[in-house]
């Protein structure tokens, strides 16, 4: 396949993601967002998809698309007047020139088939585009944060095993802390979530600053807990405002609050959430990435420490770039918190 035959474009793109032909087989992936891990707004099983991926680049000669795969591999396969590609609103077919009409880079694409007579011809491709990809990981980013807090221990009753919560100057949350509740205890010097050791009631203090997760009471300023995490550590989501590399900021619109926050990264491990690339196997897990894949208007989860002279957070890392299930959903026999597994809490390393 020629390189001088590679097209940034079915339609038109935007200079952002232009591409020089020599860089053909990355396709500049420092400039390309983070989305290439996210997956079809309603997935087919992942048994349905003879390959899968986000739109990396394509031959428009040759007919030939290339597709990256949540672990970053690349996979080309081909399609004539003949494939059908099916959307949320419908079907269609390439044009006489063999453009797939609307396409673009970053759309999330599901190989269904290939031609019984060339399986290096996709027969049935479905389409999902990065705008749906979008919408889908801001709703569910926004309901994973909805199921933590982040405040000083007001009160503590140990008997009961309920934590009232100054999440603000006024609003208080009860939490129940009965039954099986993770405890964990991030100490001061930590700066990764690995240092991160296991607590417990005789740990807490009024005062501290603590993260719950848990599930919230509909209308009512309570929360059943399944978490805790002292000593500062917490999460933020949000949409991202600009990142400063030279000075190690980033500006993050929260989704809960609707404000910027000032996020400091330095040395900030970067991932994006794929299944698990091993036959048969469908559990979550990280993929690293870097700082040069964020773009402005990335949908992320900043996971940190909150810093009491900035207001700001320390962060200990991103995710982004979500996959099946939808953004932290877990897999078949994972806990619903399995990310705190995955990023390394107690040291327990993926």
């Amino acid at each position: 396949m020629s390189t001088s035959s590679v097209v940034r474009s079915w339609k038109e793109i935007p200079n952002s993601l232009a591409c020089v032909p020599a860089c053909r087989t990355v396709l500049c992936l420092l400039t390309m967002p983070l989305f290439a891990q996210a997956w079809q707004t309603t997935a087919p099983s992942v048994g349905g998809c003879q390959a899968a991926g986000q739109i990396a680049g394509w031959d428009l000669l040759d007919h030939t698309l290339t597709l990256k795969s949540d672990s970053s591999h690349y996979f080309d396969f081909r399609y004539d007047a003949s494939t059908t590609f099916t959307t949320a609103g419908g079907t269609f077919r390439p044009d006489e020139l063999g453009i797939p009409e609307g396409l673009s880079i970053d759309d999330r694409l599901c190989v269904e088939a290939f031609r019984a007579d060339n399986k290096e011809i996709a027969s049935r491709v479905r389409v999902t585009y990065r705008g749906e990809i979008d919408a889908r990981d801001k709703r569910e980013l926004i309901r994973w944060q909805s199921e933590g807090l982040f405040g000083a221990v007001k009160a503590l009753d140990q008997a009961n095993h309920r934590i009232t919560v100054r999440v603000s100057a006024s609003s208080d949350v009860s939490v129940d802390a009965a039954g099986s509740v993770t405890f964990w205890i991030l100490p001061t010097a930590a700066d990764d979530p690995a240092d991160t050791v296991r607590g417990g009631w005789e740990s807490l203090n009024p005062g501290d600053a603590i993260y719950v997760r848990g599930e919230r009471v509909s209308g009512m300023p309570t929360m059943r807990a399944r978490l805790i995490v002292s000593g500062g550590f917490r999460s933020v989501a949000g949409t991202v405002e600009s990142m400063e590399p030279l000075t190690s900021e980033l500006h993050l619109r929260d989704f809960r609050t609707g404000r910027s926050r000032s996020v400091h990264f330095d040395f900030m491990p970067i991932y994006v959430v794929g299944k698990n690339a091993a036959p048969g196997e469908t559990d979550r897990r990280l993929y690293r990435a870097t700082v040069g894949d964020i773009k402005e208007g990335d949908s992320v989860l900043i996971l940190g420490r909150e810093n009491d002279q900035t207001r700001g957070i320390d962060a200990f890392l991103l995710i982004t770039g979500f996959s099946p299930g939808g953004v932290l959903q877990p897999g078949p026999g994972q806990s619903a918190d399995w990310i705190f597994q995955a990023i390394g809490f107690g040291g327990r390393r993926p």
